[in-house]
C-alpha cells in the first residue's frame, strides 16, 4: 500500500491519494469525495484515460499538471521548468522528451532550449533579425528565434 499527498497547482487544494497492488481481479479506481469540484472532475479524467499531464513539482509538493495549463517548458542548466499562469513548476522529463510527447497537442520548439504551446499565445510581433515576440496568456514574453521562426510560421498556417 502506498499513501500520499498531492496537490493541485492551481487550485492550492490538497488530495489524499491511496495505492493497493492487487494480485489478481480487475483494476478499479474508487474517488470518495466530500463534493464535487474542479480537482475531483480531472481526477476522473485522468482516472478515465482523459486528459494528458506532466509530472511536476513545486518545493516538496508534487503536482500533475495539466497539459492545457501549460504556457511553455524550458530548460535551465540540466533542469526542466513548466510554466503556468499561475507558477513555475520543475519536471524530471527533458525538454526532448517533452517536445516528442506533446507536439501533437500544440507544442512547439521555439528555441534551443525552450518549446512553446501554441494555443496560449495571446499576440504575436515581428522582430528584427527574423525573430518573432510571442507575448503569452500571462503577459511574458517568449522569443522565437530566426533558427525555428520560418517552422513556426509553417505551423501557424497548418502546413507540415
Amino acid at each position: 500500500m502506498y499513501d500520499e499527498s498531492i496537490g493541485n497547482a492551481e487550485s492550492g487544494e490538497r488530495l489524499k491519494v491511496i495505492l493497493h497492488q492487487i494480485e489478481s481481479g480487475e483494476e478499479s479506481v474508487v474517488v470518495n469525495y466530500l463534493e464535487m469540484n474542479e480537482m475531483i472532475e480531472d481526477v476522473i479524467l485522468a482516472a478515465s484515460g482523459g486528459e494528458e499531464r506532466i509530472p511536476c513539482r513545486s518545493g516538496e509538493t508534487k503536482y500533475m499538471l495539466p497539459v492545457r495549463s501549460v504556457l511553455y517548458m524550458e530548460s535551465v542548466d540540466r533542469a526542466t521548468f513548466v510554466y503556468t499562469k499561475d507558477g513555475v513548476y520543475q519536471t524530471p522529463c527533458t525538454l526532448q522528451n517533452l517536445e516528442l510527447a506533446y507536439a501533437g497537442n500544440g507544442f512547439f520548439r521555439c528555441a534551443k532550449s525552450m518549446i512553446i504551446n501554441i494555443y496560449r499565445v495571446s499576440e504575436l510581433k515581428s522582430q528584427s533579425g527574423g525573430r518573432i515576440d510571442a507575448v503569452m496568456e500571462n503577459g511574458e514574453h517568449v522569443i522565437i528565434s530566426r533558427r525555428y521562426a520560418k517552422a513556426f510560421r509553417r505551423e501557424l498556417r497548418g502546413e507540415e
